[in-house]
């Protein structure tokens, strides 16, 4: 992946993923036929913090001897139900006075 440093508003989620073969050259690598376990953390995170987050995963990951690796992936946050100036507000519970 390539971390776009002059982008801070990009938003990342971090997958831990699991691969066959070998194991990939640089701790940003994306190993071939990577295939998605979970998300390393709940939520997004800011482009640097998944940046730092993959290099120390990936770099204690080369120690081991298991096939997992972290990917950072550009993600887009969406508000659904989100009101919108002027529209009408609607809630799961009636407000308590």
């Amino acid at each position: 992946m390539v971390f776009r440093e002059q982008c801070p508003e990009i938003r990342c989620r971090v997958w831990i993923v699991r691969y066959e073969g070998i194991q990939p050259a640089g701790w940003h690598d994306v190993p071939p036929g990577a295939v998605a376990v979970a998300p390393a953390e709940r939520g997004t995170m800011a482009i640097r913090r998944a940046r730092r987050y993959v290099e120390a995963f990936n770099r204690a990951a080369t120690e081991g001897c298991g096939k997992v690796w972290a990917v950072a992936v550009p993600v887009v946050v969406r508000y659904e139900g989100d009101p919108r100036p002027g529209g009408a507000v609607k809630t799961l519970e009636p407000a308590s006075p």
